[in-house]
């Protein structure tokens, strides 16, 4: 009998730390959906709330702990759907969605301004990319993704030059493919977004890559060849260079030398053409016994520290396999060229010259 006022008095205890837990409140409207879940995940990947949807509201007060991007998740019974990205902190959350159109980004309004950011971004996006689909409908045309997804940030920007999630969402986009248009964007950016640490890691990954654009000299390479040999400059004597990077370990790379050796080396005149592979390994044996394997007669090099390799740094690689097209001046031609597209941008440009 003694036992229960301390039990009673623990109950109480976690009741009154909880109710002093900043909340987050879901107020949701699916029209149409019966049978569904709304799940939500926190900034720290655990589940925040989760609800079955019924009659097509649902509503969730919870505790949260850890603010920050999260996920949303509304689907429908036995129909897979992907999360949506959300900014959860203490407050009111309004959801809108249709059963319909579970694959667009819901209506989401809430007392989290940068929340309301990324509902006006993600929602320019869906509008711009659906426009684009209908004037092609019909039309056998590829539609460039990455593209659409800059006109949309850079139409979201102009209404919103002072949002706290631009420099979240830029990090997100493949602002590598074009650097130049990002970086002209990056720079109208508020002072107070280019000094959080999103912010200060995109401000540095621009400046590498705007010293990587068409016409810049390259870096140098900071590896040397299996025998000791460090990269010099003033023994090239091609007009047009091939600078691969790539990891033993990584399929692609070897698949990818393979068809280097069977096809590419046989389609391109090897009198103007030079390769020089730069690897990203760690370990010396596993990158000499893939040369090995793999045929490699070019020039190989390699300092051995991976991801943290200055070679990495300095030419902005970001994954493997990744492939440059320089001139015999060591000028950039083209950075990171689709493998299947280096037969035709190299003879492109010798053609010209």
């Amino acid at each position: 009998m003694k036992t229960y006022p301390l039990i009673l008095a623990g109950v109480l205890m976690l009741a009154s730390c909880t109710s002093k837990l900043p909340h987050i409140t879901f107020n949701g409207s699916v029209t149409g959906l019966n049978d569904g879940t709304f799940i939500v995940t926190d900034s720290a990947g655990q589940s925040l709330a989760g609800q079955n949807i019924t009659n097509g509201t649902f509503k969730v007060d919870t505790t949260i702990e850890n603010s920050g991007y999260g996920s949303l998740t509304i689907q429908k019974t036995g129909e897979k759907a992907s999360p949506v990205e959300v900014y959860l902190e203490p407050g009111q959350y309004t959801i809108e969605a249709n059963v319909k159109h579970l694959d667009q980004y819901p209506n989401i309004k809430s007392s989290s301004a940068i929340q309301n950011d990324l509902t006006a971004y993600y929602t320019t996006q869906e509008k711009v990319i659906e426009k684009k689909m209908n004037s092609v409908f019909g039309v056998s045309e590829k539609l460039d993704m990455d593209k659409l997804k800059l006109e949309a940030f850079q139409s979201f920007i102009k209404q919103h030059p002072d949002s706290k999630a631009a420099a979240h969402l830029m990090l997100n986009l493949n602002y590598e493919k074009d650097a130049e248009a990002y970086s002209a964007i990056y720079n109208k950016l508020s002072s107070d977004v280019k000094s959080t640490e999103e912010g200060k890691f995109l401000g540095s990954k621009l400046g590498v890559m705007m010293k990587l654009l068409p016409g810049a000299t390259a870096p140098g390479i900071a590896g040397k060849t299996p025998d000791g040999k460090a990269f010099d400059q003033s023994q090239l004597n091609k007009k047009v260079y091939i600078v691969e990077f790539w990891k033993a370990g990584n399929q692609v790379s070897r698949l990818n030398h393979q068809e280097m050796v069977k096809s590419l080396l046989k389609n391109i005149d090897m009198n103007k053409v030079g390769i020089i592979s730069i690897s990203m390994d760690t370990k010396r044996d596993w990158w000499t016994k893939a040369i090995a394997d793999d045929k490699l007669t070019w020039p190989q090099y390699s300092d051995l520290k991976g991801d943290d390799s200055a070679d990495a740094a300095q030419w902005a690689i970001t994954k493997v396999p990744t492939y440059y097209v320089l001139n015999g001046k060591w000028q950039i031609v083209q950075r990171d060229v689709d493998f299947g597209k280096l037969e035709a941008t190299i003879n492109d440009y010798l053609s010209k010259r």
